[in-house]
């Protein structure tokens, strides 16, 4: 459980790094910004879900699972920007 923790705070960092990258989609306009809240908010709900109690499992697995909601969600949106001119 330590491990996830660990995990979850790095991820955490490297959403916050993602966001502030100034190499990012975010010239796009408002829709620009939707891939960095997709990536924040699967680091974050991960972190979140990793600092539950041992006894909250199903509130830790639903956590996990919305994390990899908007981990997937937030790749497809990368590489539509990325196509989009």
């Amino acid at each position: 459980m330590k491990v996830c923790r660990v995990v979850g705070i790095v991820l955490v960092l490297a959403a916050i790094a993602y966001v502030i990258w100034p190499g990012d989609f975010d010239s796009k306009g408002l829709v620009g910004y939707v891939d960095d809240f997709m990536v924040f908010m699967a680091a974050f709900t991960f972190a979140h879900g990793s600092f539950q109690r041992p006894e909250r499992r199903y509130i830790r697995r639903q956590l996990y699972m919305l994390s990899s909601l908007f981990a997937l969600l937030g790749l497809c949106w990368i590489i539509l920007l990325a196509f989009i001119k």
